[in-house]
Order: structure tokens, then C-alpha cells, then sequence
């Protein structure tokens, strides 16, 4: 069994390569982006490292022929695909740092749940595909223009 110094030396250099490698990643997300693009290419939205909207773009005049409950899904379903795509970038930034940490199975509420803080995000994104992102309200716009 090593002495206790040197696991206190150990633990101490992994907690601060920890921290360096935390501080790095959140300076490489301050400026991180993702711009998406709907299918009919009539919506772009972007987004930063939060989900917070950007930049919203119109092009080519599109939007101005749709119903407002189609543009409103377009709208929807594109910024959906957007955050879910931010989403992952953060896990993915993330990710590698706490699987880096020993685990620590004798305490509770140290281990990192990372779908359950990111899956319904990431969820909504391409990798379901046949769910459209926005979940119940598209639905109901979409309900509501068929209707129509």
C-alpha cells in the first residue's frame, strides 16, 4: 500500500489536470456555433453553446409563400436539430474529462449522467429519426394545418 502522501500528490495532480482541461473546454465552447439548415432550405438557424438562438436567416423568399402554422414547424424542427447538434458538441467536449476521473462507487452523486442531462436534446436530433425535434407543440401545428 502506498503511503498517504503520495496518494494525496496523485489525487492533487488529477484534480488539477481536471481543472485545466475543464477550463479548456469551456473557453472552446464560449465561441462555439452550429447553423442548420431546414430540409427545403427556406430556414437557417444557429446557435451557441447554451441552445440560445443567434442568428435566424430566411432565404429566398420561401417563407413568405408558407402558412404561418408551416413555417412555424420548419422554424420548430430546425432549431430543434440545431440545439440537439449543440447539444452533442458539449458531450462531447465533456465527456472525455469524467471518463478520465476514477470512479468513485462509495459516493453518491459523483458520477456524471450525461444522457440523462443531455438525452432528450441529443434524442431529438437526427438520431431519431421519424421524431420531428419540438416534440408535442409540432405535433399540434402540424394537426392543426392538416385540419385546415
Amino acid at each position: 500500500m502506498e503511503p498517504v502522501e503520495e496518494r494525496l500528490a496523485k489525487a492533487m495532480e488529477l484534480l488539477e489536470s481536471t481543472r485545466a482541461a475543464v477550463a479548456d473546454a469551456e473557453q472552446r465552447l464560449r465561441s462555439a456555433a452550429v447553423t442548420v439548415m431546414s430540409k427545403d432550405r427556406s430556414v437557417e438557424i444557429t446557435v451557441g453553446p447554451q441552445g440560445e438562438v443567434t442568428a435566424l436567416r430566411f432565404h429566398d423568399g420561401k417563407y413568405r409563400a408558407m402558412a404561418p402554422a408551416q413555417l412555424s414547424a420548419v422554424i420548430l424542427q430546425t432549431l430543434g436539430q440545431a440545439r440537439s447538434r449543440m447539444a452533442q458538441q458539449v458531450l462531447d467536449t465533456y465527456r472525455p474529462i469524467s471518463e478520465g476521473m476514477p470512479q468513485l462507487t462509495d459516493v453518491p452523486g459523483v458520477e456524471i449522467d450525461w444522457e440523462g442531462l443531455f438525452g432528450s436534446m441529443v434524442a431529438e436530433g437526427e438520431t431519431r429519426p421519424g421524431k420531428p425535434a419540438g416534440g408535442q407543440l409540432r405535433d399540434e401545428i402540424v394537426e392543426d394545418q392538416d385540419t385546415a
